[in-house]
């Protein structure tokens, strides 16, 4: 069956079912209030306003290390906006969508844990150095239970001992019992710290988040 040249006669190259594809992706992101592009009137409405602190910062999603501002209220103290920055070389203030919706990672209620009142409870130290972190942890389909997040280390940290010694390997001091898996929080200079970890903690099991 013949095909049509697209690269000829002045055609768009984009089919008809592309077209509806990206219409109803750029729709979506509409409802959902994920600003992709640079929005100058988001910017206008915080910029060089005194009850307001724009931040620069870099999204912590992956090594992209697009450019972003967040903007803080001076009365509240809280974040109550994010958008790219528009100064950045990397992004020119677009963001994807998880870099758009990373807002969430600040200040979502329906966090577990995330706040109690206006003061986050999953602070490592509290004011005095004592421990005041809280964990969750559940079992299967279990309910969600609270604990110390000192506890939770602890736990952790003996299961993964304790599962790497069932089939230590001397020879080549590898195990195959424990696996470390990747996140794109984290960009190119960590990655390489927590591939040093894996290597020294004694596995080759090592998998990342983006091929999931």
């Amino acid at each position: 069956m013949a095909t049509r040249d697209t690269a000829q006669g002045g055609g768009s190259g984009v089919s008809r079912r592309d077209f509806l594809k990206t219409t109803a992706a750029a729709a979506a992101a509409a409802t959902c209030g994920l600003g992709f592009a640079y929005d100058p009137e988001k910017a206008a409405a915080y910029e060089g306003q005194s009850n307001y602190t724009v931040t620069s910062t870099t999204c912590p999603y992956c090594s992209a290390s697009c450019g972003q501002r967040v903007v803080k209220d001076n009365t509240t103290g809280k974040v109550v906006d994010l958008y790219g920055d528009f100064e950045s070389p990397m992004n020119s203030g677009g963001l994807c969508a998880k870099g758009a919706g990373s807002l969430q990672l600040v200040n979502n209620s329906r966090r577990i844990g995330a706040y109690t009142g206006s003061h986050p409870v999953n602070n490592v130290f509290a004011a005095d150095g004592t421990s005041n972190g809280v964990a969750y942890k559940r079992i299967g389909n279990g309910a969600w239970n609270a604990m110390a997040l000192q506890t939770a280390f602890d736990e952790i940290a003996t299961g993964m001992v304790t599962a790497r010694a069932a089939d230590w390997n001397a020879t080549n001091n590898n195990s195959k019992s424990v696996a470390f898996f990747g996140s794109s929080h984290i960009n190119n200079e960590p990655n390489y710290v927590y591939r040093k970890l894996i290597a020294n903690f004694g596995t080759s099991n090592t998998e990342h988040q983006a091929r999931i």
